[in-house]
C-alpha cells in the first residue's frame, strides 16, 4: 500500500502543498506485511522525504543534515502493541544548495492481526512547521491453512547480499518505491511478493507463478506483460521480478501475481494498482485491448490539453490518496488520452448515472471558491482554504479577524459534523505574507490534517520573538483571547 504524507496533513494521507512561511515536510509512504520461513509475521514501512520541503541542520560531522523524527504506533481497539520512536536523517553534505531525498525503511515484528497504524513525523530543524498525524488499518500476517500472497514491495532497484540489513530480504538488497504513479522516463517495474503454505497445499507436486499486468478497469491482460515460472513447494517461495515498461501506454493497471496448480487452476491472487504515464507508447482503444475508451463521453468535448490538464487538478480537494498522486504527477507532457480516461474513471466512479451532471455541480463549487479564496498568484481550489471548502464543505462557523494591531490576520472554521462522521472540528487558518490574501492552514483538530500545538505563538510571530519548543499560548495585549475563539467560534 502507498500512502502520501504531508507534514502539513497524507498518509491519511493527506496532502497539502507547502506555502506560506511554515516550511512543511513533504512524505510518501509505503508498507508491506511478510512472513518469515518459521511463520513468524512482520511489517515493513518504507518513508521517502522529500529533501527541498525539510530544513537542514548541522551534521555530526561539521557538515549539514536534515532530520525528521518518526514516531509510529500500532494498536488494537485503545490498546498499544507497539510503540517506536527514531529519527530519519539525510546524508550529510557540505552542499545545502541541493537537497535529495532520503529514505527509510523499518521492520516491525508483530503477531497476526488487523492494527491501526498511527503514524506522525516532525521536522527537527523547523519545530513551527507542526506534525502530521496519519491513521490507517493495516493487517499483518497470512492465512497458515492455505496457500497466500503477501503485500507487494515495490522496487527501484536490487542487488544480491549477504548483509543482513533493514533493506535486505531473501539475499538481496532493495531499495523500494513507494509511488503509485510510472512516469514515461520510469521504463522498468520491479517488484518483491513471497508465497506461503504452497508445502502443506502442494506438498510434492509441482506450482506454477504466474504474474502480468492488466487492465485495471476491464481486468484484461495484457499479454505482452507476462511471467510464468514453476516451482517446488516450500515454506516461502520468494517472488522478485519485473517488467520493461517502455511499450506499455498511459492507464490506470493492475500488478497481478497468480498462484496455479498442475490443472492451470488459480489458487490465489493479488493484485496491486499503479498508474503509468507513457506518451511514447501507442494507446490501444478497444476494450479487446483493455483500454477505456472515452469516445462519445461527455470528456471527449474537452480537446484542449490545457483545459483538460487544469479540470483534472481541480478535482485534487476531493479525490482518493491514489488520485491525489496521480494528479500531483501529471504535467503538460502527459497525452491527452491519460488524462481524458482518468478525467472520465473519475466521476463514473462518484456518480455512475449521471457523471457529466456530478461534474458540472463540482465545477459550480470550484468556480464559486476561486472567486472566494483566490490570491495573487493562486486560483481559489489550490488554496487552503478552497481545500477545505471544498473536500468537506463550508463551515458550520467562520470566525475573521483581520484587524488586531498585535497578531497575523486569521480565520477559525468550525466544523459541527463532518463528511465522513468527525464532530465538531476546527481548522485555524493565518496570512503570514499581509498582503496576498493566500490564508495558510495552521492547525486543525480533524483527523489527517495538520496539528500544531504552537499554533498561537505563530500566529503572534510578529510579536511574541523568539519562544520555547514548549511554550503553547500567548497573552494578546490587545485582549483579544484567541484560545477563547478557538474553542468557542462565534
Amino acid at each position: 500500500m502507498r500512502l502520501k504524507l504531508y507534514i502539513a496533513v497524507i498518509l491519511l494521507l493527506f496532502s497539502l502543498i507547502s506555502i506560506g512561511q511554515i516550511k512543511r515536510p513533504e512524505a510518501y509512504l509505503s508498507y508491506a506485511a511478510f512472513n518469515t520461513p518459521a511463520g513468524q509475521s512482520y511489517f515493513e514501512t518504507y518513508l521517502n522525504i522529500k529533501g527541498n520541503t525539510v530544513r537542514f541542520g548541522k551534521g555530526t560531522d561539521s557538515g549539514y543534515q536534515c532530520k525528521v523524527k518518526v514516531s509510529v504506533l500500532f494498536k488494537m481497539g485503545d490498546s498499544v502493541k507497539l510503540a517506536d520512536s527514531y529519527n530519519l536523517l539525510s546524508k550529510e553534505t557540505f552542499d545545502t544548495t541541493h537537497r535529495l531525498d532520503f529514505i527509510g525503511v523499518r521492520r516491525y515484528w508483530l503477531p497476526k492481526g488487523d492494527y491501526a497504524l498511527l503514524l506522525k513525523i516532525e521536522d527537527k530543524n523547523n519545530p513551527v512547521s507542526g506534525s502530521i498525524s496519519v491513521n490507517t488499518k493495516v493487517n499483518v500476517g497470512s492465512t497458515a491453512d492455505s496457500v497466500a500472497i503477501s503485500d507487494a514491495e515495490m522496487i527501484v532497484s536490487y542487488a544480491p547480499s549477504n548483509q543482513s540489513a533493514a533493506f535486505t530480504k531473501s539475499g538481496y538488497e532493495m531499495v523500494p518505491y513507494v509511488y503509485n504513479f510510472y512516469s514515461q522516463e520510469i521504463n522498468n517495474l520491479n517488484f518483491y511478493v513471497e508465497i506461503y503454505n504452497t508445502l502443506k497445499v502442494f506438498q510434492s507436486s509441482k506450482l506454477a507463478v504466474q504474474y502480468f499486468i492488466e487492465n485495471a478497469e476491464t481486468h484484461t491482460k495484457l499479454n505482452d506483460f507476462s511471467h510464468i515460472t514453476v516451482y517446488s513447494a516450500d515454506s516461502v517461495i520468494p517472488i522478485l521480478g519485473g517488467f520493461d515498461m517502455q511499450k506499455l501506454a498511459s492507464g490506470k493497471y493492475n500488478l497481478v501475481v497468480t498462484v496455479v496448480d498442475k490443472n492451470n487452476k488459480v489458487i490465489t491472487r493479488r493484485e496491486f494498482g499503479f498508474y503509468r504515464s507513457n506518451a511514447a507508447a501507442s494507446p490501444q482503444y478497444s476494450r479487446k485491448d483493455g483500454i477505456t475508451n472515452t469516445q462519445g463521453t461527455f470528456v471527449s468535448r474537452i480537446r484542449s490539453k490545457d483545459t483538460l490538464l487544469e479540470d483534472v487538478k481541480e478535482f485534487y480537494p476531493i479525490a482518493t490518496v491514489d488520485e491525489r498522486n496521480f494528479i500531483n504527477a501529471i504535467s503538460i507532457k502527459d497525452d491527452t488520452i491519460l488524462l481524458q480516461r482518468f478525467f472520465y474513471n473519475f466521476w463514473i466512479a462518484r456518480a455512475p448515472n449521471n457523471p457529466e451532471e456530478s461534474w458540472m455541480d463540482y465545477k459550480k463549487q470550484v468556480d464559486a471558491v476561486n472567486v472566494l479564496f483566490s490570491t495573487t498568484n493562486k486560483k481559489g481550489y489550490q488554496t487552503d482554504r478552497g481545500r477545505v471548502y471544498l473536500q468537506y464543505g463550508a463551515p458550520s462557523q467562520r470566525d475573521k479577524e483581520t484587524i488586531n494591531p498585535v497578531s497575523y490576520p486569521y480565520e477559525i472554521w468550525e466544523y459541527y459534523k463532518m463528511k465522513d462522521g468527525q464532530t465538531d472540528k476546527k481548522f485555524v487558518f493565518y496570512e503570514p505574507s499581509l498582503a496576498t490574501n493566500d490564508y495558510v492552514l495552521l492547525h486543525s483538530t480533524a483527523r489527517g490534517e495538520i496539528q500544531n500545538r504552537q499554533w498561537q505563538m505563530v500566529l503572534y510571530g510578529q510579536t511574541v520573538g523568539p519562544y520555547s519548543v514548549d511554550q503553547n499560548s500567548f497573552a494578546d495585549p490587545s485582549g483579544e483571547d484567541t484560545q477563547d475563539q478557538f474553542s468557542n467560534p462565534r
